[in-house]
Order: C-alpha cells, then sequence, then structure tokens
C-alpha cells in the first residue's frame, strides 16, 4: 500500500510539472486497464470504459475479475466481484497532463463458504459455528485526485489517491452455531481482513490509491 501511495504521488507531481509531451487530440472514449487486489487476497483484472461528457468531465465505468487466488487454508471457496462508476472534473490541463477531482463509487459481490468451523461476531454475543456460507458484500465510495499524464498519441497513465467511506454488509449462514460468549470483542478500524467476521454491518474509512494505464480509442 506504502509503494502505491509513493508512486501515485510521484506521478501526480510528475503530472503537475512535465510540459513535454504533445498534447493528444481529445477524444471520447477510451479504455483503461490496471491491476487489482480483492480482500481476501485475491489478484484480479480491472478493465474499465471511459467517456468524455465534455471538456471539463468523463464517466468511468470499471469491473474487476478475479485472476488468481493463492493456497487459502481457511476457506473451502470464494467468490468475488467488483463493479463501479468514477465521476471525473478536469479543472486543469496542460500539455501532457489533465488533473482532476472525481467521486468514485465501487460494489464488492463478495461470498466465502467455510466448513472446517470458526467464530462470528454479532453485537451482543460470540458464536461458534461448523459450516458457514459467508455473504459480505462492500459498497465503498471516495473522493480522489488524480491526474492523466499523456505517454504518447493515444496512450496514457492516469495516477490517483483519495480517501472516503465503506460500508461491509455481512450476514452469516451456519448450519449450527452455538452461544459461546456474552461479550464479543469490538471490531477494530482498521481490521479489514477480519471484517467479515462480524455478523452485521460495519462502516470503516476507506482509502484508494493506484495507477491505470489508458488508450484512447
Amino acid at each position: 500500500m506504502k509503494i502505491g501511495v509513493a508512486i501515485t504521488c510521484a506521478l501526480i507531481v510528475y503530472g503537475f510539472g512535465q510540459p513535454g509531451f504533445a498534447q493528444a487530440p481529445p477524444r471520447r472514449f477510451s479504455v483503461v486497464v490496471s491491476p487489482a487486489l480483492l480482500v481476501p487476497v485475491t489478484v484480479a483484472a480491472q478493465a474499465g470504459l471511459q467517456c468524455r461528457l465534455s471538456k471539463r468531465s468523463a464517466l468511468l465505468l470499471e469491473a474487476a475479475v478475479p485472476t488468481f487466488q493463492p493456497d487459502n487454508t481457511e476457506y473451502e471457496s470464494t467468490r468475488s466481484l467488483r463493479t463501479g462508476f468514477e465521476f471525473k472534473y478536469f479543472f486543469k490541463e496542460k500539455a501532457g497532463a489533465a488533473n482532476y477531482f472525481s467521486i468514485q463509487s465501487n460494489y464488492l459481490f463478495r461470498e466465502l463458504i467455510n466448513r472446517n468451523g470458526g467464530n462470528y461476531f454479532t453485537r451482543t454475543e460470540t458464536f461458534a459455528y461448523g459450516d458457514a456460507h459467508i455473504s459480505s458484500p462492500v459498497l465503498s465510495m471516495a473522493i480522489k485526485r488524480g491526474v492523466e499524464i499523456a505517454a504518447g498519441k493515444r496512450l496514457y497513465v492516469d495516477a490517483f489517491g483519495g480517501i472516503g467511506l465503506r460500508m461491509i454488509f455481512t450476514e452469516y449462514d451456519a448450519k449450527t452455531a452455538l452461544v459461546t460468549s456474552s461479550e464479543p470483542p469490538r471490531p477494530k478500524v482498521y481490521d479489514y481482513d477480519g471484517a467479515w467476521r462480524y455478523n452485521y454491518t460495519l462502516t470503516r474509512l476507506h482509502a484508494t490509491a493506484g495507477v491505470r494505464l489508458g488508450f484512447r480509442l
């Protein structure tokens, strides 16, 4: 995460200071691709279509599909798919760089199956289960700052960073569940990896940073 933020900041600064690229002619549509990381640890391929609504605004639609998942001994299977949209407002453009603010919203469909047993928590109790189907979708929104840097006649790099909120909607469907404690632990503010252990809705701070590669059609 720190490396991604550092790369993003460097590219944003680079975009402000680079007058050397030839400005590509405005085109209405472009395709963007980037890697993505879904939780639990799953590497995904992300692609999207961006449409310029006007000289100052654009709408980006994206989807991330899992492509690689390391061996996981805790969950028998996981399924996930992320889709989202982003509205960009370009406030400053110069040769080779277009700076923008944006609002982004993503929805992560996520299901897990655990037949090895474990614990989950409600607001008042802790439960032990032996077999469970876990539904834990995530809705996130963020305000972002970014820059599109020309890297050729049609090619460009989109570097961004932002902050917002995410809501995690978790529901357990367990065949057997026994109360083990009436004092469940409080969820940690930054415990994203274990957020689906809490069988209710959690709201958390959301940070995002990354780099996309775009091609103007």
